[in-house]
């Protein structure tokens, strides 16, 4: 019978609160969906990949080409090693075997670790246990292979083989990831249910605190008429549990057809690249996340309901706890400054702090996740760029003439022709330059201190005298046509006939796991300094020491003005993860210096006697031609069938859009998971602050009535409600900025796992847009709030 009456008051507080408990089911629905949204999403992308990606014999780790039994045998008892797979010819299907197994000679070998995150530590292990010779190490590359496919679904772009090689030392063999994303989605995990947490707690505490500081006179008379503390408590969980039942169904069902459209924009992004997830309903992930619910809403009305039971019946009947009168103190700065609205607004928000401090709350952890979110996002997008590395879909390249190996015969091949044909084929337009390189030339650089990088330099010494005498550097050279280069120099501000050159170059530090990258500039930016194209030759002057000597091929070079800068023209991305600085320049210089190194190609040089030949050879006659299109798998299949028909013609065309849009994976799926949770967090945000403010110009009724009696009209009460609007966003952006200081340096050193910038990434008019956004939006809700409040 009790039970009965509790479950009715509770039911006729609602309501009669109905705003209130509207806008409360609002918020905790999106908090609950918000979570469960994330839980299903992570669940999904971790174990839904689709059928067509074939987790019966493609869940390996590693492959193994042409292992013999001795070293087969060798391996296949490492407690690690999940599952094995072997095949025995390369159109043998693969099969599963476990470790007894007994193989042929030269199999390919499938091996599925226990831990992915581990593979590097494990295979590093295996490669160590095959004990190879110098030759197989050369061949190394070509024997082991990553499935870099599943390795990208869990977030490790890259995995591949390192060698390096010592002068007297055996190669040291590393597998290291190019970048790790394999905690991100963890991190997300706690970010998510860490921050909603929260959300739900002071969304759930703040509703039930206004409406216990509303209902105290009934409470009170409950209590003078026989209530026992017991029952208020009941009253007060019996509401809650009611909006946490529908908060739970309707934001599991929201959080469904949440995931399941988050999951289709995914998979139309990822169509080309061969992904496709599946929904998946992950049951200890949803009964983890409806616990962290509950125990959410049990502590958000456990403190509430304490106030409630224990408030006197004379200090419930007389309300008056929530105002605190101070003594007469001196007047601060706001309020000498401010006009009367102001400093009514000022006094009103101290004397009610509970629940301004709440919409403050709201909006520091709006403002201060959009600033760390978007400046996370900005860095993760600056080190996407290590695998991302280029700005066009495909390149072709390949000799403008050539001598088939049929009966000699010389054929020219025209590569817009065959555009031309593509287009006219599939009714589209596609977009190309043409441009010539020559990479890794040695350039003598005078004086040499202006060199500010080690990496691709070389000391060349006096013969006679053995002192260290000038410095060289290894460059590429990039001809553009005439359109590309005054494009270019006009982009940067150089004059024509400049020679230009990119000035940073990314230095890599490769450890045993992974890889460390910095950019830096090349030459220093406060010397002129001239530049020779040279031939280097080896002069052994006695047994144990070679010296370094040089030859100047080309001086045209030296008499032109060099312009250095930091920004790359459109199409050629790449060269911002090249280890050497780019030389840009017209097809008019390019011919001269590909002349010249022509000349020198093949040539003997002597010295005391003896004879030695040039260290490098010309890649300068490759024309090559840069693609953009709309659909690359369509241009591929063109190309391949041209290919076929071409006379064997030697030409190579790679597919960039193809090879590196998989890698991007993580990157377009913490994009879109980042934007889903600022969005929920505005909204929420947005929703709670329009019931707290709704609670407190009821509770101001008479407040605002008395203000009327002495004259104050509408338009007064509206100035008075903008500057406390206006007070709390101020405050609210002052608190984030400061709590955003150590966020964003936490963010900086973390990425500086990866990668080392030498220039902040904090999105400024992002977060300026996004600050202004806020702020009209509160002056929204406070205007509209206005519309309650009638004179009397």
């Amino acid at each position: 019978i009790h039970m009965k009456i509790e479950a009715k008051l509770a039911l006729n507080n609602m309501r009669k609160n109905k705003r209130r408990t509207i806008y409360t089911t609002i918020s905790l629905i999106l908090c609950t969906a918000l979570i469960l949204t994330t839980i299903i999403l992570i669940s999904s992308i971790r174990n839904g990949v689709s059928e067509n990606f074939d987790t019966e014999y493609n869940d390996y780790h590693i492959i193994l080409k042409n292992l013999s039994p001795e070293r087969f045998n060798t391996i296949k008892n490492k407690t690690y090693i999940d599952k094995i797979y072997i095949q025995t010819e390369e159109n043998e299907p693969i099969e599963r075997v476990d470790k007894t197994y007994n193989p042929t000679e030269n199999i390919t070998v499938y091996l599925k670790y226990d831990n992915i995150r581990k593979t590097c530590e494990y295979s590093n292990d295996i490669i160590k246990q095959l004990n190879l010779s110098e030759f197989e190490v050369a061949n190394l590359l070509n024997n082991v292979k990553f499935n870099q496919k599943l390795f990208t679904v869990y977030g490790l772009i890259d995995p591949t083989i390192n060698i390096q090689r010592f002068e007297g030392f055996s190669p040291v063999i590393n597998c290291i990831v190019r970048v790790d994303y394999s905690y991100v989605i963890d991190i997300m995990i706690m970010i998510v249910i860490v921050t909603f947490s929260i959300f739900f707690i002071v969304i759930l505490y703040n509703a039930f605190l206004i409406t216990i500081n509303e209902r105290k006179k009934e409470y009170a008379i409950l209590n003078s008429v026989g209530g026992t503390e017991g029952q208020i408590i009941k009253m007060i969980f019996i509401e809650a549990m009611l909006m946490g039942i529908i908060s739970i169904f309707l934001g599991g069902h929201l959080a469904i057809l949440s995931a399941k459209f988050i999951l289709t924009i995914l998979n139309d992004i990822l169509e080309n690249v061969g992904y496709y997830f599946n929904f998946v309903f992950s049951e200890k992930y949803i009964v983890f996340s409806l616990l962290i619910i509950i125990i959410n809403i049990y502590l958000s009305i456990l403190i509430p309901s304490i106030k409630a039971s224990s408030t006197s019946v004379i200090q419930g009947i007389r309300n008056n706890k929530q105002i605190k009168y101070k003594h007469k103190r001196k007047k601060s700065i706001l309020e000498k400054i401010l006009p009367v609205e102001g400093k009514i607004a000022v006094k009103n928000i101290k004397r009610n702090r509970s629940k301004y401090r709440v919409i403050t709350l709201l909006l520091v952890v709006s403002i201060t996740s959009f600033i760390a979110m978007s400046t996370y996002l900005k860095y993760e997008k600056e080190t996407a760029d290590l695998i991302m590395q280029y700005d066009v879909d495909a390149e072709i390249s390949f000799m403008p003439e050539y001598i088939s190996e049929n009966k000699g015969t010389v054929y020219n091949i025209d590569y817009k022709d065959i555009l031309k044909e593509y287009e006219e084929k599939y009714k589209k337009d596609i977009e190309y330059i043409e441009y010539m390189e020559i990479k890794e030339e040695r350039f003598l650089v005078e004086p040499a201190e202006v060199i500010l990088v080690d990496n691709n330099v070389d000391i060349y010494r006096e013969v006679l005298t053995y002192t260290d005498n000038s410095k060289s550097i290894s460059m590429n050279i990039i001809a553009l046509d005439e359109e590309k280069y005054n494009q270019y120099i006009e982009q940067i501000n150089a004059n024509y006939g400049d020679i230009i050159i990119y000035n940073n170059v990314i230095d890599s530090v490769i450890s045993s796991k992974k890889g460390q990258y910095r950019y830096l500039h090349a030459f220093s930016t406060e010397k002129d300094f001239t530049l020779y194209l040279v031939n280097f030759l080896y002069t052994n002057i006695n047994e144990n020491e070679n010296y370094l000597e040089y030859e100047i091929i080309n001086t045209d070079i030296s008499n032109r003005k060099y312009f250095l800068t930091d920004e790359y023209p459109e199409w050629f991305k790449e060269i911002k993860i090249y280890s050497s600085p780019t030389l840009f320049v017209n097809s008019d210089m390019y011919n001269k210096i590909n002349n010249d190194i022509e000349k020198t190609y093949g040539k003997l040089f002597s010295h005391s006697g003896e004879e030695t030949t040039r260290q490098f050879w010309n890649n300068g006659d490759t024309l090559r031609v840069k693609i953009k299109c709309d659909n690359i798998i369509e241009f591929k299949n063109y190309m391949d069938e041209k290919i076929k028909d071409s006379n064997n013609a030697i030409i190579d065309v790679k597919y960039y859009t193809l090879e590196n849009a998989e890698k991007l994976l993580y990157i377009e799926i913490l994009e879109l998971i980042l934007k889903v949770v600022m969005i929920a967090i505005v909204s929420i945000g947005i929703i709670s602050t329009i019931n707290i403010m709704n609670a407190s110009l009821i509770e101001r009724k008479e407040n605002f009535n008395i203000l009327y009696r002495i004259g104050a009209t509408k338009g007064n009460i509206k100035k008075i409600l903008l500057y406390e609007g206006i007070y709390m966003f101020v405050k609210a952006v002052i608190i984030s900025a400061i709590l955003s200081i150590p966020i964003i340096y936490g963010i900086i050193k973390h990425m500086e796992n990866v990668i080392i910038l030498n220039q902040l990434l904090i999105p400024f008019t992002e977060i300026g847009i996004f600050a202004a956004g806020l702020f009209m939006i509160m002056l929204i809700i406070t205007l509209c709030s206005t519309k309650m409040i009638k004179e009397e």
